[in-house]
């Protein structure tokens, strides 16, 4: 079995479980509906976006890791 930090095959989405204040449940249900996407996919894309966004570096190294380390073993 393999660790979270350890990429396998292929880099695939991991499922989580996150507590979060009602509020801002309210307010992705309402973006969420709004555009048209689920709210997986909506959490997803900030969580995503706002990490390129505060470390931009850390991110695309931490990406760049992760693929180098896939091609290292294929």
């Amino acid at each position: 079995m393999r660790s979270h930090s350890t990429p396998g095959p292929f880099l695939r989405p991991v499922r989580v479980t996150i507590t979060i204040p009602y509020n801002a449940y309210q307010a992705l249900i309402e973006r969420s509906n709004h555009q048209g996407r689920s709210l997986s996919n909506l959490a997803a894309y900030l969580l995503e976006t706002s990490l390129q966004a505060i470390h931009p570096v850390e991110y695309s190294q931490s990406r760049t890791e992760a693929i180098d380390g896939f091609q290292r073993r294929a």
